[in-house]
């Protein structure tokens, strides 16, 4: 008797401690999301008063590093950085009393910033993140019917997706947005809007984040890959 006692007791311990473990791995928080798209420089204290934003329970293990909730008690006076998504999580470090443009989006000296749309595929199943240095290969058919494929560019500097720069990602989770924004020299911006507009383009991730050092100059824009070779 003494036995099956002991053995509930420690049956029912196990239960209560296991689901606890289960509630909690699965434990939900509130965060605010953005409703729609919203402007760069707007405050939280406008974002608030329009309704730009909405309450969402997300999982808490999933939520990004500062995400505002509705007990944050981020200075409602701090401006967006950047422009904000329709569906992006808040996070505290998306906001600044400094509403310089290049403060969220650092382009280096000599460079353009040139943002394109790229599916899921293109952009390596969504693992091109801000701050890759990525080969640029453009598919088209050219007027005989033949596709062909070459490599456009070399190497290219990811300065952001969507919304989210270098320096918004640490802690965060990735961006899923098609607008890609990349660094690029005036000549190969050029390059890029062209084949942006007349052929599909697909970025690619290379070792040690340096396309440079594998492609090189062994592929360029003279040697092509036709369909059927």
């Amino acid at each position: 008797m003494l036995l099956s006692l002991l053995v509930g007791i420690g049956t029912y311990s196990y239960l209560l401690t296991y689901q606890s473990r289960v509630e909690s791995e699965n434990s939900l928080s509130s965060v605010y999301v953005a409703k729609q798209e919203i402007p760069q420089g707007t405050s939280l204290a406008e974002i608030k008063d329009q309704t730009l934003l909405e309450i969402r329970r997300l999982p808490l293990k999933a939520l990004p590093i500062d995400a505002l909730t509705p007990n944050s008690n981020l200075d409602v006076n701090l401006k967006t950085r950047g422009p904000l998504s329709s569906g992006q999580i808040l996070v505290a470090n998306y906001f600044s009393a400094d509403t310089n443009p290049e403060v969220g989006l650092a382009i280096p000296k000599g460079m353009l910033a040139i943002a394109i749309s790229l599916d899921d595929v293109a952009r390596v199943g969504n693992f091109v993140a801000p701050g890759a240095r990525v080969a640029v290969f453009s598919t088209a058919t050219d007027r005989s019917g033949s596709v062909q494929t070459k490599v456009l560019l070399n190497e290219a500097l990811v300065l952001s997706i969507g919304s989210q720069t270098l320096q918004m990602t640490n802690g965060a989770l990735p961006t899923a947005s098609p607008i890609v924004t990349v660094a690029l020299s005036p000549s190969d911006a050029q390059k890029l809007l062209l084949a942006s507009k007349t052929s599909e383009l697909t970025f690619a991730l290379a070792y040690e984040n340096n396309p440079y050092a594998l492609i090189g100059k062994n592929l360029d824009a003279s040697k092509q890959i036709e369909s059927g070779n």
